[in-house]
């Protein structure tokens, strides 16, 4: 019997706090799946966000994103009174500078709280492998006025456990803390809830860290930089269906012999931690597990462009030989999208990972076969990397092969019915249904058969994404 879900972040949902959360909103999604009889739930990721609010570029592999905290569920816990909720506008978009200014008012005052009422000592040691680094990197940030890392005295350029000692009882760093308990502890009762509605947790995990990050700070032995930090390459991908002039992201690459001698630890550590919420698990750029394009930048200068990358070859067997032995294969899918070799195939396929099928690039070049998919894969509409099916549609020149192969497929296949902009979302939905795929994720976008001002992200573009959020009653 196939399955399916819903691709709608939690920052996406409408509350009365200018970004979803994990919160009641949260749980009345979880109702409106249920009652759709849909299976999964799947979200973006839930690492504290980066430069230009990406969930892709986080500051931790480990800091869940503070931002998503229920306020509600403070009054509800005792750590705010109702007084003290700052609500704001409601709105089609998430504008963040207003979130955090509002938020960040709210959370000192609740974490204050908290830390007056929980062993926060004993949390941070059940997890001193992350939370210490990134507390030291977040009281740093602070002191230095939140200018990177790389900038900072020598002293300060890299983790030690003096360094925790000396700043571990600053207000700061006991407020972060506190908010990282918080979140886990909402997020456990949110798990615990979508469990008793039947509903699965797909979560996802970016490939790489922001070059600005805790993790790259605390560990620079691990990526490819110089003695000073700077980076000697960047990660990206080539030219592709997503950006003519290919992707250039700025993460700084990893060191996979240097990773291979600790057993993957960096890794394995960030698997089991966002395991702890997610019943499957999306491997983004799963690609570059196996090979990644790597984009010189000699003298730290960033090129314009990620063309001038080759393609380098990681360390497959070894990694996921390690991966395997700690957390088997059932939980994890590849986000195999983009430029697959034979040896990316033969790893996804040899693991048993399932890959995913994207509607809308099965139509650029021929009627697709949809009844001879593998069974396997997850097939979905669009991405948050896409824009909405709506949008797609409205987009594609009159005269293109795509508009050409959906009025064929729907001639053949759906009783011959006219595709337009009013029902090109619908009709997707059908074409997934018909696949020979067992498990389908639709955009909630495509759901409501929104057009492009509802697109999530648009790749190879820093500002500007990552801000959509549903309609109230929506």
């Amino acid at each position: 019997m196939k399955q399916s879900g819903i691709l709608l972040h939690i920052s996406s949902l409408q509350t009365d706090y200018g970004i979803g959360d994990i919160g009641p909103a949260a749980y009345r999604f979880a109702d409106y799946l249920s009652a759709q009889g849909h299976t999964y739930w799947q979200i973006l990721p839930l690492n504290y966000p980066g430069y230009g609010d990406s969930p892709y570029n986080p500051i931790s592999a480990f800091a869940f994103n503070e931002y998503l905290i229920s306020p509600e569920l403070l009054v509800e816990s005792g750590l705010l009174f109702p007084h003290e909720l700052i609500a704001l506008p409601p709105g089609s978009t998430v504008d963040y500078p207003e979130v955090y200014l509002a938020k960040d008012a709210m959370h000192t005052l609740a974490a204050e709280r908290f830390v007056q009422n929980e062993r926060i000592g004993d949390y941070i040691e059940a997890n001193a492998a992350f939370m210490k680094p990134y507390l030291c990197f977040v009281w740093l940030s602070h002191r230095y006025g939140n200018s990177a890392w790389y900038t900072w005295d020598n002293e300060h350029r890299s983790y030690s456990a003096a360094l925790y000692d000396a700043c571990k009882h600053e207000p700061e760093v006991q407020r972060a803390a506190a908010l990282q308990q918080i979140f886990c502890q909402q997020m456990r009762r949110l798990k615990d809830y979508l469990e008793s509605r039947g509903i699965r947790l797909f979560g996802d995990m970016p490939l790489y860290l922001s070059y600005d990050s805790a993790e790259v700070w605390a560990n620079p032995q691990l990526f490819d930089l110089d003695a000073a930090g700077r980076r000697l390459s960047l990660a990206g991908v080539p030219p592709d269906a997503f950006a003519a002039g290919g992707q250039l992201w700025g993460n700084p690459i990893y060191n996979w012999d240097r990773m291979k001698d600790d057993g993957f630890q960096l890794f394995m550590r960030r698997i089991g931690h966002t395991l702890q919420f997610m019943d499957l698990l999306r491997l983004d750029h799963f690609i570059g597990y196996v090979n990644f394009w790597k984009v010189p930048c000699p003298q730290g200068e960033i090129p314009e462009t990620a063309e001038s990358g080759s393609w380098v070859k990681a360390l497959p067997e070894a990694f996921f030989a390690r991966l395997t032995e700690e957390y088997g294969t059932e939980r994890f899918v590849a986000e195999d999208l983009g430029i697959l070799n034979s040896d990316v195939c033969h790893v996804r396929d040899g693991l048993g990972f399932p890959g995913m099928i994207i509607l809308q690039f099965c139509f650029e070049e021929s009627v697709p076969d949809v009844q001879n998919f593998p069974a396997d894969r997850l097939i979905y509409t669009g991405t948050h990397d896409n824009n909405t099916t709506r949008g797609w549609w409205d987009d594609l020149p009159l005269d293109s092969e795509s508009r050409k192969n959906m009025s064929e497929y729907c001639r053949q296949h759906l009783g011959g019915i006219i595709p337009d902009g009013d029902n090109i979302a619908g009709i997707m939905l059908q074409i997934a249904q018909q696949s020979a795929c067992q498990r389908m994720i639709f955009p909630m976008q495509d759901i409501l058969g929104l057009g492009s001002a509802a697109r999530m992200n648009i790749p190879g573009t820093a500002l500007g994404n990552w801000q959509w959020r549903c309609r109230q009653g929506s």
